[in-house]
Protein backbone atom coordinates (compact mmCIF):
# COMPACT_ATOMS: atom_id res chain seq x y z
CA UNK A 1 0.00 0.00 0.00
CA UNK A 2 1.18 3.50 -0.88
CA UNK A 3 0.10 6.40 1.33
CA UNK A 4 0.30 10.12 0.54
CA UNK A 5 0.70 12.14 3.75
CA UNK A 6 0.46 15.90 4.13
CA UNK A 7 2.29 17.32 7.13
CA UNK A 8 4.19 14.11 7.66
CA UNK A 9 7.05 15.91 9.43
CA UNK A 10 4.78 17.16 12.20
CA UNK A 11 4.27 15.53 15.58
CA UNK A 12 1.66 12.93 14.60
CA UNK A 13 3.25 12.57 11.17
CA UNK A 14 6.67 11.43 12.40
CA UNK A 15 5.04 8.89 14.72
CA UNK A 16 2.69 7.60 12.03
CA UNK A 17 5.52 7.29 9.51
CA UNK A 18 7.48 5.22 12.04
CA UNK A 19 4.54 2.85 12.37
CA UNK A 20 4.17 2.62 8.59
CA UNK A 21 7.87 1.83 8.21
CA UNK A 22 7.51 -0.99 10.73
CA UNK A 23 4.68 -2.35 8.55
CA UNK A 24 6.88 -1.97 5.45
CA UNK A 25 4.31 0.43 4.00
CA UNK A 26 5.60 3.04 1.54
CA UNK A 27 4.57 6.67 1.85
CA UNK A 28 5.19 10.14 0.41
CA UNK A 29 5.65 13.07 2.79
CA UNK A 30 4.10 16.26 1.38
CA UNK A 31 5.41 18.67 4.00
CA UNK A 32 6.26 22.36 4.14
CA UNK A 33 9.71 21.58 5.53
CA UNK A 34 10.43 19.75 2.27
CA UNK A 35 9.24 22.63 0.09
CA UNK A 36 5.65 21.47 -0.45
CA UNK A 37 2.59 23.66 0.14
CA UNK A 38 -1.02 22.50 0.47
CA UNK A 39 -2.04 25.92 -0.86
CA UNK A 40 -0.66 24.81 -4.23
CA UNK A 41 -3.48 22.62 -5.61
CA UNK A 42 -1.56 21.70 -8.77
CA UNK A 43 1.38 20.31 -6.82
CA UNK A 44 -0.99 18.51 -4.45
CA UNK A 45 -2.71 16.83 -7.40
CA UNK A 46 0.51 15.97 -9.23
CA UNK A 47 2.23 14.34 -6.26
CA UNK A 48 -0.90 12.46 -5.19
CA UNK A 49 -1.17 10.45 -8.41
CA UNK A 50 -0.60 6.73 -8.00
CA UNK A 51 -1.26 6.54 -4.25
CA UNK A 52 -3.82 4.32 -2.55
CA UNK A 53 -4.71 6.40 0.52
CA UNK A 54 -4.42 10.06 1.51
CA UNK A 55 -3.75 11.05 5.13
CA UNK A 56 -4.17 14.81 5.50
CA UNK A 57 -2.30 15.94 8.63
CA UNK A 58 -1.13 19.44 7.61
CA UNK A 59 -2.89 22.08 9.72
CA UNK A 60 -2.52 24.98 12.11
CA UNK A 61 -3.11 23.32 15.47
CA UNK A 62 -2.26 25.93 18.08
CA UNK A 63 -5.46 27.30 19.65
CA UNK A 64 -3.98 30.65 20.68
CA UNK A 65 -2.25 31.15 17.33
CA UNK A 66 -5.51 30.48 15.48
CA UNK A 67 -7.35 33.03 17.63
CA UNK A 68 -4.75 35.66 16.75
CA UNK A 69 -4.37 34.70 13.07
CA UNK A 70 -7.89 33.92 11.89
CA UNK A 71 -7.28 34.45 8.17
CA UNK A 72 -4.27 32.13 8.17
CA UNK A 73 -6.21 29.50 10.13
CA UNK A 74 -9.04 29.65 7.57
CA UNK A 75 -6.61 29.47 4.67
CA UNK A 76 -4.63 26.46 5.88
CA UNK A 77 -7.22 24.48 7.83
CA UNK A 78 -10.13 24.97 5.43
CA UNK A 79 -8.87 25.99 1.97
CA UNK A 80 -5.84 23.73 2.28
CA UNK A 81 -8.11 20.81 3.18
CA UNK A 82 -10.32 21.57 0.18
CA UNK A 83 -7.24 21.43 -2.06
CA UNK A 84 -6.42 17.99 -0.70
CA UNK A 85 -9.96 16.56 -0.82
CA UNK A 86 -10.64 17.88 -4.33
CA UNK A 87 -7.44 16.29 -5.65
CA UNK A 88 -8.23 13.02 -3.88
CA UNK A 89 -11.79 13.02 -5.24
CA UNK A 90 -10.55 13.61 -8.79
CA UNK A 91 -8.10 10.72 -8.41
CA UNK A 92 -10.63 8.53 -6.56
CA UNK A 93 -8.36 8.11 -3.54
CA UNK A 94 -9.90 7.77 -0.04
CA UNK A 95 -9.00 10.42 2.53
CA UNK A 96 -8.30 9.99 6.26
CA UNK A 97 -8.39 13.24 8.20
CA UNK A 98 -7.52 13.88 11.87
CA UNK A 99 -9.86 16.34 13.51
CA UNK A 100 -10.29 17.36 17.12
CA UNK A 101 -12.86 17.19 19.90
CA UNK A 102 -12.92 20.99 19.66
CA UNK A 103 -14.79 20.56 16.36
CA UNK A 104 -17.75 19.11 18.27
CA UNK A 105 -18.56 22.50 19.80
CA UNK A 106 -16.63 24.83 17.43
CA UNK A 107 -16.12 26.94 20.55
CA UNK A 108 -12.96 28.61 19.21
CA UNK A 109 -11.41 29.49 15.87
CA UNK A 110 -9.36 26.30 15.76
CA UNK A 111 -12.39 24.11 16.45
CA UNK A 112 -14.52 25.97 13.91
CA UNK A 113 -11.96 25.63 11.12
CA UNK A 114 -11.54 21.93 11.87
CA UNK A 115 -15.32 21.42 11.84
CA UNK A 116 -15.60 23.04 8.41
CA UNK A 117 -12.66 20.94 7.21
CA UNK A 118 -14.50 17.86 8.46
CA UNK A 119 -17.43 18.74 6.20
CA UNK A 120 -15.10 18.93 3.20
CA UNK A 121 -13.70 15.49 4.01
CA UNK A 122 -17.15 13.98 4.51
CA UNK A 123 -18.30 15.48 1.21
CA UNK A 124 -15.38 13.61 -0.38
CA UNK A 125 -16.62 10.39 1.33
CA UNK A 126 -13.59 10.40 3.61
CA UNK A 127 -12.92 9.21 7.14
CA UNK A 128 -12.67 11.76 9.95
CA UNK A 129 -10.82 10.73 13.11
CA UNK A 130 -11.71 13.09 15.94
CA UNK A 131 -8.71 12.88 18.22
CA UNK A 132 -8.71 13.53 21.96
CA UNK A 133 -5.60 15.06 23.55
CA UNK A 134 -2.68 13.19 21.99
CA UNK A 135 0.56 12.76 23.94
CA UNK A 136 3.76 10.71 24.06
CA UNK A 137 6.01 9.23 21.40
CA UNK A 138 8.58 10.90 19.19
CA UNK A 139 8.95 14.66 19.49
CA UNK A 140 6.22 15.26 22.07
CA UNK A 141 8.30 17.16 24.60
CA UNK A 142 10.03 19.32 21.99
CA UNK A 143 7.14 19.91 19.56
CA UNK A 144 4.00 20.25 21.69
CA UNK A 145 3.11 23.22 23.86
CA UNK A 146 0.62 21.36 26.04
CA UNK A 147 -0.11 21.32 29.74
CA UNK A 148 1.25 17.79 30.02
CA UNK A 149 4.52 18.57 28.24
CA UNK A 150 4.90 21.69 30.36
CA UNK A 151 4.23 19.82 33.61
CA UNK A 152 6.69 17.02 32.82
CA UNK A 153 9.39 19.46 31.71
CA UNK A 154 9.00 21.60 34.81
CA UNK A 155 8.84 18.60 37.13
CA UNK A 156 12.12 17.29 35.76
CA UNK A 157 13.67 20.77 35.95
CA UNK A 158 12.41 21.40 39.50
CA UNK A 159 10.40 24.45 38.42
CA UNK A 160 6.85 25.32 39.53
CA UNK A 161 4.20 24.92 36.81
CA UNK A 162 1.28 27.19 35.98
CA UNK A 163 -2.31 25.98 35.64
CA UNK A 164 -4.65 28.18 33.62
CA UNK A 165 -7.99 28.72 35.38
CA UNK A 166 -9.03 26.60 38.36
CA UNK A 167 -7.55 23.35 37.06
CA UNK A 168 -10.94 21.62 36.97
CA UNK A 169 -11.16 21.54 33.17
CA UNK A 170 -10.90 17.93 32.01
CA UNK A 171 -9.26 16.26 29.03
CA UNK A 172 -9.19 12.78 27.52
CA UNK A 173 -5.51 11.91 27.07
CA UNK A 174 -4.65 9.31 24.43
CA UNK A 175 -1.20 8.00 23.54
CA UNK A 176 0.09 8.70 20.05
CA UNK A 177 0.85 5.01 19.45
CA UNK A 178 -2.84 4.23 19.96
CA UNK A 179 -3.71 7.08 17.59
CA UNK A 180 -1.35 5.75 14.92
CA UNK A 181 -3.01 2.34 15.16
CA UNK A 182 -6.38 4.04 14.67
CA UNK A 183 -5.08 5.61 11.43
CA UNK A 184 -3.96 2.19 10.22
CA UNK A 185 -7.32 0.63 11.13
CA UNK A 186 -9.14 3.48 9.36
CA UNK A 187 -7.78 2.41 5.97
CA UNK A 188 -10.79 0.99 4.14
CA UNK A 189 -13.25 2.02 6.87
CA UNK A 190 -16.70 3.34 5.84
CA UNK A 191 -16.89 7.15 5.48
CA UNK A 192 -17.89 8.99 8.63
CA UNK A 193 -16.68 10.50 11.90
CA UNK A 194 -14.92 8.29 14.45
CA UNK A 195 -13.94 9.39 17.95
CA UNK A 196 -10.41 8.33 18.89
CA UNK A 197 -10.17 8.59 22.64
CA UNK A 198 -10.04 6.55 25.84
CA UNK A 199 -13.37 7.64 27.30
CA UNK A 200 -11.60 8.68 30.51
CA UNK A 201 -11.62 12.31 31.63
CA UNK A 202 -8.79 13.69 33.79
CA UNK A 203 -8.71 17.21 35.21
CA UNK A 204 -5.68 19.39 34.58
CA UNK A 205 -5.16 19.66 38.33
CA UNK A 206 -5.26 15.88 38.74
CA UNK A 207 -2.82 15.52 35.85
CA UNK A 208 -0.37 17.84 37.60
CA UNK A 209 -0.74 15.82 40.79
CA UNK A 210 -0.13 12.55 38.92
CA UNK A 211 3.08 14.00 37.48
CA UNK A 212 4.06 15.36 40.88
CA UNK A 213 4.86 18.92 39.82
CA UNK A 214 4.32 21.92 42.07
CA UNK A 215 1.96 24.48 40.53
CA UNK A 216 0.18 27.80 40.87
CA UNK A 217 -2.98 29.10 39.20
CA UNK A 218 -3.08 31.84 36.56
CA UNK A 219 -5.96 33.35 34.54
CA UNK A 220 -7.55 31.07 31.90
CA UNK A 221 -6.55 31.25 28.22
CA UNK A 222 -8.92 32.69 25.62
CA UNK A 223 -10.63 29.97 23.60
CA UNK A 224 -10.08 27.10 26.04
CA UNK A 225 -12.85 24.54 26.59
CA UNK A 226 -13.73 23.11 30.00
CA UNK A 227 -14.47 19.58 28.83
CA UNK A 228 -15.83 17.55 25.92
CA UNK A 229 -16.79 13.94 26.51
CA UNK A 230 -16.07 11.28 23.93
CA UNK A 231 -16.67 7.57 23.43
CA UNK A 232 -14.11 5.51 21.53
CA UNK A 233 -15.43 3.99 18.30
CA UNK A 234 -13.84 0.63 18.98
CA UNK A 235 -16.33 -1.59 17.18
CA UNK A 236 -16.51 0.50 14.02
CA UNK A 237 -12.75 0.46 13.44
CA UNK A 238 -11.83 -2.74 15.21
CA UNK A 239 -9.71 -0.53 17.45
CA UNK A 240 -9.35 0.22 21.14
CA UNK A 241 -6.75 2.17 23.14
CA UNK A 242 -4.08 0.00 24.77
CA UNK A 243 -1.87 2.42 26.73
CA UNK A 244 -3.15 3.71 30.07
CA UNK A 245 -2.48 7.29 31.15
CA UNK A 246 -0.40 6.01 34.07
CA UNK A 247 1.84 3.93 31.81
CA UNK A 248 2.08 6.69 29.23
CA UNK A 249 3.18 9.21 31.87
CA UNK A 250 5.82 6.85 33.21
CA UNK A 251 7.30 6.49 29.73
CA UNK A 252 7.17 10.23 29.10
CA UNK A 253 8.87 11.16 32.37
CA UNK A 254 11.52 8.48 31.91
CA UNK A 255 12.44 9.59 28.39
CA UNK A 256 12.36 13.38 28.87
Amino acid sequence: MKIWISGGSGYIGVNLRRHLQELDCSHFNFDATLGYDIMDPRKVFQTMKGYDVVVHLAALGDTTYCERNIEEAIEINIIGTLNVTQAATSLQIPVIYPSTFAAKTAHNVYGLTKRLAELAVLKAFGVVLRLANVYGGLGYMTRKKTAMANFVGRKNAGIKAEIMGDGLATRDFIHVDDVCQAFINAVGAPPGIYEICTGRQTSIKDLANMIGVEYEFIPPRVGDINSIDGKPDAEALGWSPKISLEDGLKELMKND
